[in-house]
């Protein structure tokens, strides 16, 4: 009985050690929203640029929904309101705290460094966003 419990001790300490280090922690992911339409040319070119940072940036979680559908349209309501936005079109992008329309290169800027802003810290998932 002696030896089981300097047994449990001994492994209880490895695995704080283990979790305590480092290994066992949950990475940060940043999940970003994409609505879009099929033949945008604005949206095809975003498409392209977040596949490029889904590859820069690993915990990255792209969700995108083509608008056509009506529970993305719904969605993208539900989503605006939360962000007090009136989309005009699409593109339409959230992630973090930002709400973006359209893309341009000064909008992809603003994406990059939101996700960047959000890998340091904590961004809520913006669909929860109140």
């Amino acid at each position: 009985m002696n030896y089981l419990k300097k047994l449990v001790i001994f492994t209880s300490i490895l695995l704080l050690l283990f979790v305590s280090s480092g290994y066992c922690k949950n990475k940060k992911t940043v999940i970003l929203y994409l609505f879009w339409a099929e033949g945008c040319p604005h949206c095809a070119k975003e498409k392209i640029f977040l596949s490029d940072l889904k590859k820069k940036y690993p915990p990255l979680q792209i969700k995108d929904y083509e608008v056509s559908m009506p529970a993305s349209i719904e969605l993208l309501k539900t989503m605006s309101k939360a962000y007090n936005i009136t989309p005009t079109g699409v593109p339409v992008t959230f992630v973090g705290n930002k709400a973006l329309i359209g893309f341009s290169e000064k909008i992809a800027s603003q994406i990059e460094e939101t996700i960047k802003y959000c890998l340091k810290n904590t961004c809520e998932d913006p669909l929860y966003k109140k």
